[in-house]
């Protein structure tokens, strides 16, 4: 069975934005026939144009090119002005497998109230700014895949999944501007949901799992529940009277295409391919028209699906469905209730997770090999932990309220028997990661993680350069200009010349590089020179001492550190981590890039996170329930 999927028009400024129908008109049903149904809906959304107001520039490049899955990989970044706040303006680029600038200033804003070291806050926050966004949101691979799981109560659907194209998106996964449905993905998601609908009806007891337990047991009444149920949960919403005539016409064609099935199992075969088709379901929507003070609010069920796809990636939960149903997401104390139930539960964690395995590269640590003759302490086993101990740490962080501030001050680690060599952390440990506390005078928070350490190195030598880069791109957002055309490979290693040395002879004073790398990239790599290629800690390279030592020029004003403990101390006090972490946050949420008009209440809660009156927990709350969340422009 194959439904027509709305796919992106190719012309115009919106291009990926409007929607074109499939063909009018439907086959006959018949044994072996492809079903192609031209649903009523499939106008409704053709007429709506996924944005309003017309489109946004946005504010920066995101992250894009992630080593691996589950993150596609990256592209061409996109370019645009932003606002960096009250002052402050920047471009934005991203670059394939890079984190793209954000505006280079963060901005100051002057108003009462003092913070942490003499942070001066609004005594209010800024309005929140409606701005043109999407009214279909197509859902991205992973989104998709949870979606299912959840939908069809499976447990597995890996052998289906692999066989669904995945996205070249710009900027995280969910990027709206980014997802479009192409002629591959609409042959591979109808193959899907034929596949998908075998699952359930092959298996008595996951077709059991679909049908509502007070279901009548006439067949008439028994599909009607099960179209109903299902279709609230397929499509996010209650399904229109029409809508469940349609379903129920085809389902009472299951016996003639599917003889000799039971009658309500063909039905079901049918329908199940008919909702995992649909824009509906393909499509997250906000469809409502009525304008109320100048704006759309969206209804509960609108919310319900935005709030849960922005923080666990999938549909609702049955919570959040009973929530909308008895119309309580439009109130700030209800919506809140939910949101951090679902930000504190596994599934948000998972999300969390998600958002962090794209900004900081994690699906690169599969591809870290060293020599087992070099570093005997680096194990096949490595990498894995690494990344465990990554996610496990940030986890932690938000666990115990803190805010981004501790992300890079906080000497803890994550350690199994894989990483404790590298640690040099005695004890007893299995293959499982455990809390310890390691040497603040060597660590500090997650630039001092072996993972990170790790993921950056060339031959047995650490990678400063690469190093610098990703703190420059992935921590503070800073835009860096394109390599030098003329710019020369490193120097071979020399016995007597340390790595930074090497570095300091290609890229240094009176070299093509020395403005980029002296000013941004070296000082932010060399702070890390005390790490060797698999994040070990030493104090000599090439029997000679190590020198961490430089100053990077913080938009707050230049600071000066002896080692990777001080420079991340300096990363956690500097607005532009803060804004960048913010920033990340509320484009992935959203869905899209950080509009201009945002900037002001990023700002803030940038401001606020420096001066430690706002965590990561507080943070996310309030982007996901104040009012251009829940509202839209007509």
């Amino acid at each position: 069975m194959q439904t027509a999927i709305p796919k992106a028009s190719q012309s115009g400024s919106d291009a990926r934005r409007v929607f074109q129908p499939g063909a009018a008109g439907s086959a006959p049903l018949g044994t072996g026939c492809v079903l192609s149904l031209a649903l009523s809906a499939f106008a409704l959304l053709t007429a709506c144009t996924a944005s309003v107001g017309g489109a946004g520039n946005p504010s920066q490049g995101l992250p894009s090119g992630n080593g691996g899955q589950p993150a596609p990989s990256g592209g061409a970044g996109k370019s645009g002005t932003g606002s960096g706040g009250t002052s402050g303006t920047g471009v934005g680029t991203g670059t394939a497998g890079s984190a793209a600038g954000a505006p280079a200033g963060t901005g100051a804003v002057a108003a009462a109230g003092a913070g942490a070291g003499g942070i001066v806050i609004p005594a209010t926050p800024p309005a929140a700014a409606l701005v043109p966004t999407s009214r279909l949101a197509r859902l991205s691979h992973p989104q998709w895949a949870n979606t299912v799981r959840d939908l069809l109560k499976l447990a597995d659907i890996s052998d289906v999944e692999a066989n669904v194209s995945g996205d070249a998106v710009v900027g995280f996964d969910n990027d709206v501007e980014s997802l479009f449905v192409a002629e591959n993905l609409r042959s591979d998601l109808a193959d899907a949901s034929v596949k998908l609908a075998q699952k359930v009806v092959g298996d008595p007891a996951a077709l059991a799992r679909l049908v509502p337990a007070n279901a009548p047991a006439d067949l008439a009444g028994k599909a009607k529940s099960f179209i109903t149920t299902l279709g609230l949960r397929a499509y996010r919403r209650p399904l229109t009277d029409a809508e469940v005539t349609q379903a129920t016409t085809l389902f009472n064609q299951g016996p003639a295409l599917y003889p000799g099935t039971d009658a309500f199992t063909a039905g079901v075969n049918l329908v199940l391919q008919f909702f995992l088709q649909s824009p509906h379901f393909l499509y997250r929507t906000e469809l409502g028209t009525t304008v109320a003070n100048g704006k759309i609010p969206l209804d509960d069920y609108e919310i319900a699906a935005k709030l849960s796809y922005a923080i666990a990636n999938t549909m609702p939960d049955d919570a959040l469905f009973a929530a909308a149903a008895a119309g309580q997401l439009k109130t700030p104390a209800n919506l809140l209730t939910q949101a951090t139930r679902l930000l504190t539960s596994e599934v948000g964690a998972t999300a969390r997770d998600h958002l962090h395995f794209q900004v900081l590269r994690l699906g690169a640590y599969d591809g870290i090999v060293r020599d087992a003759t070099v570093f005997p302490d680096f194990t096949p086993a490595t990498p894995a932990a690494m990344r465990q101990e990554m996610l496990s740490f940030l986890r932690w962080v938000f666990d115990q309220g803190y805010g981004v501030k501790e992300i890079f001050t906080s000497p803890v680690g994550f350690v199994n028997k894989a990483l404790a060599p590298i640690y040099q952390v005695a004890g007893t440990f299995t293959d499982q990661v455990t809390k310890v506390n390691l040497d603040p005078t060597q660590r500090s928070g997650l630039l001092t993680l072996a993972g990170f350490l790790s993921s950056y190195a060339i031959g047995n030598d650490p990678d400063s350069i690469h190093r610098g880069v990703f703190v420059n791109q992935r921590i503070l957002c800073v835009t860096l200009p394109p390599p030098d055309p003329k710019a020369t490979p490193l120097i071979a290693p020399q016995p007597d010349m340390t790595n930074r040395e090497r570095v300091e002879m290609t890229t240094g004073v009176g070299t093509c590089g020395a403005a980029c790398h002296g000013t941004w990239i070296n000082p932010a790599g060399f702070a890390f020179e005390e790490f060797d290629a698999i994040g070990k800690f030493r104090t000599t390279d090439r029997n000679k001492p190590i020198n961490s030592a430089d100053t990077y020029p913080f938009t707050d004003g230049s600071k000066s550190y002896n080692n990777a403990v001080d420079f991340s101390k300096a990363i956690s006090d500097s607005s532009q981590a803060h804004g960048c972490y913010t920033r990340n946050w509320l484009s992935y949420l959203n869905g899209r890039a950080v509009a201009p008009a945002e900037m002001p209440l990023a700002d803030y809660w940038a401001l606020m996170s420096r001066a430690g009156k706002m965590s990561i927990k507080d943070m996310i709350l309030a982007m996901v329930t104040n009012d251009a969340f829940v509202n839209r422009l007509p």
